[in-house]
């Protein structure tokens, strides 16, 4: 069983090597002593993202241990919508959930996931397809503040949507 594993891995790479050696010999401005073939690999999967703030995109903050929408989020997440509909409707989105410092990791994660679902529902029920959007929680690992305050903490309780072109 392992050698057969063996073989079948070794016939993928080889595949997948000479099918990057045909795309460089093609491209007529390739240096063919530049980067390995797995870095070549690499450059043909690299995903584009858009800055949010390219569409001036807003970020949603929440309260201490909470998920829901408020008000004011409702509003921004609209806009944000109306934006994506108008300049951007054929590009996928990713809501990033994120949480303060304090809370465990599995507590942070968790909260994070319901933060980014709650918001892309939202998204749904304004009119961008579900299957355009993902996504991620980073509990506690993306903070945009460092400081131990209140108003910190607060800048960190936040959902981001980012905008992929594949």
């Amino acid at each position: 069983m392992k050698n057969l594993l063996k073989v079948v891995l070794v016939l993928s790479l080889a595949a997948g090597l000479s099918a990057c050696k045909k795309n460089v010999k093609d491209d007529a401005n390739a240096d063919l002593t530049a980067g390995s073939s797995a870095e070549m690999v690499l450059e043909e999967t690299v995903t584009e993202v858009i800055p949010a703030a390219e569409l001036n995109l807003g970020s949603v903050h929440f309260a201490l241990d909470k998920y829901n929408l408020t008000l004011e989020n409702r509003k921004i997440l609209e806009l944000n919508a109306k934006l994506i509909k108008e300049k951007a409707p054929n590009v996928k989105l990713v809501v990033e959930g994120n949480c303060d410092d304090r809370g465990t990791i599995a507590y942070n994660i968790a909260l994070g996931e319901k933060r980014a679902n709650e918001v892309k529902d939202y998204y749904v029920r304004l009119g961008i397809a579900a299957d355009k959007i993902t996504t991620v929680s980073y509990g506690e690992e993306k903070p945009v503040c460092y400081e131990a305050t209140q108003s910190c903490w607060a800048k960190n309780r936040r959902a981001d949507t980012v905008l992929i072109v594949k």
